[in-house]
């Protein structure tokens, strides 16, 4: 993972996607765009609350810096679902420039190219996708929710539907997200792990500074569900959203005065 300046947009971009140059990408940080106030400055989200033309005009700021098809983004509406939605050619500009006409997906995929496909996070984990043989791609909204139901899993495995991926093919990133350093929890949301992750010991941990607590390592749940999958590649970014404010959009830090970050890919023509 590194971070990349183009311009005065402020990127992430993983190494192991750059390298396949199969896909355009990034995760989005707070700094390059022209949203103001508490959304400042690169908001991505249409439904916070900014006036949408500044939304928009993010859009096409990080678009002409990233080389996305700027009239061509399908985004997620995401509701903490394990539903997944698979996106064709017909749906180019839903989400953005168009009515959606879907509703509660927190994935989506593709094999089209020029197409690309948004999920937004600001403290859920994003999930990258990348089939290199079969050329398609999917992207997973991933909160504590969506990974205790093994979101990520069923993102990839709607792929070796649909595409018939391999998961020895894909190359996977797990992009900003909170971390174990600052994911707090209580015992419902650890009771939702044990009900559905076998390793759930493996990756819940009694909070060090208050008794009764724990912290959940959602990074590592995410990789151990794509890698006992058979995924062999993934990245992790290994940057919390709630350490790094400045940065990223935090819901825990910041709560609703925010805007919200997107992971977008691309499948290059």
């Amino acid at each position: 993972m590194k971070i990349e300046k183009i311009g005065e947009v402020e990127v992430v971009v993983f190494d192991n996607l750059s390298q396949t140059d199969i896909v355009k990408h990034c995760f989005t940080t707070r700094h390059g765009g022209v949203s103001q106030g508490y959304y400042g400055a690169m908001n991505m989200g249409l439904a916070r609350g900014e006036d949408r033309e500044l939304v928009l005009k993010n859009y096409e700021i990080l678009g002409d810096a990233m080389g996305f098809s700027n009239r061509n983004y399908v985004t997620s509406q995401q509701t903490h679902t394990t539903n997944i939605r698979r996106i064709y050619e017909e749906d180019k500009g839903k989400g953005v420039l168009r009515d959606r006409g879907y509703t509660d997906v927190d994935g989506l995929i593709t094999n089209v190219a020029n197409i690309p496909l948004v999920i937004f996070g600001a403290d859920c984990v994003p999930i990258f996708l990348l089939d290199t043989k079969k050329k398609a791609i999917g992207m997973a909204h991933c909160g504590w929710k969506g990974t205790g139901e093994r979101m990520a899993e069923c993102t990839l495995q709607e792929m070796m539907d649909a595409f018939s991926t391999e998961p020895k093919d894909v190359v996977a990133a797990i992009g900003p997200s909170i971390g174990m350093c600052c994911f707090q929890v209580d015992d419902p949301v650890v009771e939702l792990f044990r009900a559905n992750i076998e390793f759930t010991e493996d990756i819940v941990f009694d909070d060090p500074k208050e008794k009764g607590k724990y912290r959940i390592d959602l990074w590592e749940t995410n990789r151990r569900l794509l890698a006992d999958m058979g995924v062999a590649d993934i990245e992790i970014a290994g940057a919390c959203t709630m350490c790094d404010t400045d940065r990223f959009y935090s819901h825990r830090k910041m709560g609703e005065k925010r805007g919200v970050m997107a992971g977008v890919m691309e499948l290059k023509g």
